[in-house]
């Protein structure tokens, strides 16, 4: 029982003629008798009795008329959202993000992008970059902003704006009293860093910093996320390197500045599965290229 044969039903049981509910439907009135000769086969009773001056439904035909006019609407309903889950209106997007993509703009393009697609439900899930890799691979999450370079295979990016590292220090270290801190004086001062396991080529690059000028590294603890990190400088534990946009939060008692040689900037990408990015998340995707919002996610 098909969709088009009960629209033809519907027509003729509202027209009461034949000629005009076939134009109604675009079809020859030849064809269009076929199809209701057909549906009253497969329903196996009459549901219209007509000669050539009348057409009326019969008690049938009259039962059969309120299902008809469901099913043909359910099914443009279903059509409907059929095409919206396939343009990325509707749905389900899972978005990993890292506490220094959440502290940029990432909320607002997340909010201009709700603005567009408010049938797509947001779950947001914060996690390392490494963990956000694992999440993707899995399946776990559909789109994730994190920090290239990626160990896991089958995964695709696109490169967002680097984020640049400064350097946070108590209020009342000497140090905070000057605008920019070289890094040759920061030998024997108490260093606090992310675990190498959660940004490795970034650390790499941070103590590479240090020694080519000229100083070991004194590390007391690591720390992650960076804001832990900016609790301990405030506690006096030490300093250390924190994303601009994090910094830009501010925190009582701490101060941040930038240092000389620059700290090396913390990489931000967006990533996927291979393949597999749903079309809400091709949306939002576009969105980040596009928008100033995405332009700025990792430089507000």
């Amino acid at each position: 029982m098909d969709i088009r044969s009960l629209a033809c039903f519907i027509a003729v049981a509202e027209e009461l003629h034949f000629r005009r509910a076939a134009e109604r439907v675009f079809l020859s009135q030849p064809a269009f008798s076929a199809r209701v000769r057909a549906l009253e086969d497969e329903v196996g009773v009459a549901l219209l009795e007509r000669d050539r001056r009348h057409v009326a439904l019969t008690s049938a035909g009259l039962a059969f008329l309120e299902p008809a006019r469901a099913a043909v609407r359910h099914a443009a309903e279903a059509r409907s959202a059929a095409q919206r889950a396939a343009r990325g209106d509707t749905g389900r997007l899972r978005l990993g993000f890292s506490v220094v993509a959440f502290h940029g703009a990432l909320p607002q393009m997340l909010n201009e992008f709700r603005g567009r697609h408010p049938g797509v439900a947001l779950e947001l899930v914060e996690m390392n970059s490494p963990s956000q890799e694992l999440a993707l691979a899995a399946g776990e999450i559909d789109l994730a902003v994190l920090h290239p370079p990626l160990d896991t295979p089958g995964l695709s990016t696109q490169a967002l704006p680097g984020e640049p590292l400064v350097l946070a220090l108590p209020s009342a270290h000497p140090l905070a009293r000057r605008r920019t801190v070289k890094l040759r004086d920061l030998h024997g001062v108490p260093l606090l860093v992310a675990p190498r396991s959660v940004g490795p080529h970034v650390y790499d690059r941070l103590i590479g910093a240090f020694l080519q000028a000229g100083v070991t590294p004194h590390i007391v603890q690591e720390a992650t996320p960076m804001t832990t990190l900016i609790g301990l400088v405030a506690a006096g534990a030490g300093v250390g390197f924190v994303a601009g946009s994090v910094a830009a939060a501010g925190r009582a008692g701490v101060a941040f500045r930038p240092v000389s040689p620059a700290a090396p900037e913390l990489p931000v990408a967006l990533a996927w599965r291979e393949g597999r990015l749903p079309p809400a998340g091709q949306l939002l995707l576009a969105l980040a290229k596009a928008s100033k919002a995405g332009k700025r996610l990792a430089s507000s």
